[in-house]
């Protein structure tokens, strides 16, 4: 009988680029992402953030310890998964300190530390909006969450909740002068400001004018997170 279902194993070298690992060729394995709210292309175990990003653990059997004492929350939620998958403005404490994911140069993942008034809070992007019963506006976010909302909401916004009862908070829109991420492309990483939208003709993407540390240059709108004003 064929192998059913998806490999449940990986090897180091074939990690996504997401995936902030240096030692790809030192070891054979790593541990594997499981279905969940960010794709495996953009995102990275708990193990893997645990053990050899943050370096609270030299092994796999310290990571599980870790998660078994229900000391890591990813979201405002205690998870004991090692396979769990972490993406871009998970909010993550491991015991009193916590991290929220951002990009680095490379367009892979990184932790940095936040304040703990700010590990309450966490941007979600629109990436998708339709309409479902009794009129009721339903907006999906890149993490896979979904929400009630009201008409004025567009995709590409970002909308500001609070963890973990997922509460609106703010609404911060796509438009000239925000304050945004690239997430994709040769400028991942950067944080940029919006000064026009170009709509192409033809079916193409359409792109933003955006300008960084002087400097002025065109990428596609998609690529921006709104993280400000």
């Amino acid at each position: 009988m064929g192998k059913r279902g998806a490999p449940r194993h990986m090897k180091r070298i074939a990690v996504a680029k997401a995936v902030p690992i240096h030692d790809k060729k030192e070891n054979v394995w790593m541990i594997n992402s499981e279905p969940g709210p960010h794709p495996k292309k953009y995102a990275m175990p708990l193990g893997v953030l645990l053990r050899d990003v943050l370096k609270v653990a030299l092994t796999s059997r310290e990571v599980s310890r870790i998660l078994s004492k229900r000391l890591v929350m990813v979201d405002g939620k205690i998870r004991t998964a090692e396979k769990f998958p972490i993406g871009l403005m998970d909010l993550i404490s491991v015991g009193e300190t916590s991290y929220r994911i951002y990009l680095d140069s490379m367009g892979r993942l990184k932790p940095e530390e936040v304040k703990k008034e700010e590990s309450s809070l966490k941007l979600l992007q629109v990436i998708d909006k339709h309409t479902i019963k009794k009129g009721k506006i339903n907006l999906t976010f890149h993490d896979g969450r979904n929400m009630v909302s009201d008409n004025h909401v567009h995709v590409g916004d970002t909308v500001q909740i609070s963890i973990p009862k997922a509460e609106f908070r703010s609404h911060l829109k796509r438009e000239k002068g925000a304050k945004c991420l690239v997430v994709e492309g040769k400028h991942a990483g950067t944080i940029v400001s919006l000064k026009d939208i170009i709509q192409r003709k033809g079916g193409k993407p359409s792109e933003a004018l955006v300008s960084a540390d002087d400097r002025e240059f065109i990428t596609v709108l998609n690529y921006l997170f709104v993280v400000g004003e």
